[in-house]
């Protein structure tokens, strides 16, 4: 009969001791220190990955400071077109030279140089006291300018050389039966052997220096090929000398007579050309405006 409750006693006892077990941690649960609970509070630290759009603020990982680093954001992109005689543009333009072509090329990015030719061709009939003048011009020029940016937009100083080969002449008429004056002397054409003649222009310098304001660019920084450049100035050619040869026959009141061998004749035209002369040395320079179109390669 011992055995037997003593067996049962050892086969209650293990489930009593685990009953007292679970009793005591429901009473008496373990609670985490204030230190562990600080450290199950912190959120882990996260590795930031830098931002690579421009402009956007990014944290640096090495850094326990928390520091900000700003990635600047590129300006807009230039074409520097200053390297001499490694980039040109061609322009072809009109003017009161001609029309023509000039090449520029760059000496720094506030320099070019151009350098180009004009041709022109035309007539262009006038008439002064009682004579008709039916002239031709033929301007041959070539031109070296040494352009001036000082700002950005587009406004150039352009100082220079022009070498010209001008010719002017014109045939010089006067209609059979007509009055016309040479000085203070008046004459009737002959209606047989009405007066005629030649005029000539000269132009004193073959070389000018030449002065020039303008607006465009052919090389302009911003990328682009094409411009309209616009310019006006002046070429200091020296005041032009006119001489007018004229033959044929002519009448006064005290009768008709040659032209040519008449000494009071050629007196009054001399003096007419004396004034012409006068008046041409009021202008001893030649207006230049001229418009183009340039393509910068």
């Amino acid at each position: 009969m011992d055995r037997i409750k003593l067996a049962a006693g050892l086969t209650i006892l293990p489930s009593l001791c685990l009953m007292a077990i679970g009793q005591e941690q429901r009473l008496d649960p373990i609670q985490p220190s204030t230190h562990q609970q600080l450290a199950l509070a912190k959120p882990t630290a996260s590795r930031l990955v830098p931002a690579t759009a421009p402009g956007i603020s990014t944290s640096s990982p090495s850094s326990s400071e928390g520091l900000i680093r700003t990635i600047p954001v590129p300006s807009a992109k230039e074409t520097p077109a200053t390297r001499p005689f490694h980039t040109a543009a061609l322009a072809i333009k009109a003017s009161t030279l001609g029309a023509g072509a000039e090449l520029a090329t760059p000496l720094s990015r506030s320099f070019n140089l151009r350098s180009g030719f004009s041709v022109i061709n035309f007539g262009y009939p006038f008439g002064t006291d009682g004579v008709t003048y039916d002239s031709r011009l033929r301007l041959r020029s070539s031109q070296t300018t040494l352009d001036w940016f000082p700002s950005r937009h587009g406004f150039h100083i352009s100082p220079g050389i022009l070498y010209s080969r001008n010719n002017i002449s014109s045939l010089a008429t006067v209609p059979a039966g007509q009055n016309f004056s040479l000085g203070d002397q008046s004459y009737i054409n002959s209606v047989d052997d009405p007066v005629n003649g030649t005029m000539t222009v000269v132009f004193p310098h073959n070389v000018s220096p030449t002065l020039l304001l303008g607006f465009g660019n052919a090389l302009p920084h911003n990328g682009r090929h094409f411009s309209v450049p616009f310019e006006f100035g002046a070429a200091y050619t020296g005041a032009p000398v006119i001489n007018v040869n004229l033959t044929g026959s002519a009448c006064t009141t005290e009768g008709c007579f040659s032209f040519a061998n008449n000494a009071e004749a050629q007196a009054s035209l001399k003096q007419e050309i004396q004034t012409l002369n006068e008046d041409l040395k009021r202008i001893p320079v030649y207006p230049v405006l001229s418009l183009g179109l340039a393509y910068h390669f």
